[in-house]
């Protein structure tokens, strides 16, 4: 059920002619919040300052039903490379991931006159982003409502040979940083293999993760799908080739079984796979 302040419903209520905006809030994973506004100057509600100057965002329609059906939202961040989101360009931002799982709050504010928010705002939709697709101008987000986290796999917990645990989540309780190792681009790398310094034994940063840190691709994460000795494969194309002499920083990749989790990373007391649970074809 939607709530208002007393002031806000005796607004609605008064029949006279009133400007309306709506208030954008994106909370990224790590917690930086960015607000913005489709008016055409900021706007201070409730002590926060939605700006006007960021990306031009337009969304689909809203509607609210009863039950238990998950709400969508789909909206489209228009935006250029001035504009930054965390430090970095809008869309390069959402291109390296730092748009997943970001939680968006859409709300609507009411003035009988511009910049007269004494009344408050109104709840729109909130949910969190579930699909990024990404071009060389836009950002077309799909933000699912709350009720799709009820989407869930029941029992909790499953028995595989595979660890359950997210290499260096809170369970695996590994510091990433201390399985991070800088390099360089050396000739003959293209957009899907990356050729460097890397000495580690192959596989070694297989299924792990590499960020440039330079370069045309500065703060692009991409995951690493087969790592030997000087060359890494990448599961997904980068959009520019990578220049010789740009530098990353990669970091070891698990493959979550039982020895990986014991030789690689000693991190046995906290692997949590059922190794030795029989294969269906076995099972009485």
């Amino acid at each position: 059920m939607k709530t208002a302040s007393a002031a806000m419903i005796s607004l609605l209520a008064s029949k006279q002619n009133l400007l309306m905006a709506d208030l954008y809030t994106f909370t990224l994973v790590g917690g930086f919040v960015a607000r913005y506004t489709g008016a055409d100057a900021d706007l201070t509600v409730g002590g926060n300052t939605f700006s006007s100057a960021g990306p031009i965002i337009t969304r689909s329609k809203i509607s609210n039903k009863a039950g238990l059906e998950v709400q969508t939202m789909d909206m489209t961040v228009f935006a250029d490379s001035t504009m930054l989101l965390n430090g970095k360009p809008w869309l390069q931002a959402a291109r390296s991931g730092d748009l997943d799982g970001a939680r968006v709050l859409v709300e609507r504010v009411f003035m009988p006159t511009f910049g007269d928010t004494s009344a408050g705002k109104l709840w729109a939709f909130s949910g969190n982003v579930a699909d990024i697709e990404v071009s060389r101008t836009e950002a077309r987000l799909t933000v699912k409502s709350d009720l799709e986290k009820l989407n869930q796999q029941w029992p909790r917990n499953m028995y595989q040979p595979g660890c359950l645990h997210t290499l260096y989540d809170t369970g695996c309780t590994l510091n990433k940083t201390g399985f991070r190792t800088a390099s360089n681009v050396t000739p003959g790398s293209n957009v899907t293999q990356i050729n460097c310094g890397l000495s580690q034994a192959s596989g070694y940063f297989s299924l792990g993760t590499m960020e440039f840190t330079s370069g045309a691709n500065a703060g692009i994460t991409r995951t690493i799908k087969q790592y030997t000795p000087g060359v890494i494969v990448l599961a997904l194309p980068l959009v520019v080739p990578p220049a010789i002499g740009d530098t990353f920083v990669a970091y070891a990749g698990c493959d979550k079984q039982q020895s990986t989790c014991s030789s690689k990373f000693s991190n046995l007391a906290n692997f949590r796979g059922s190794p030795y649970v029989p294969v269906p074809e076995t099972v009485l």
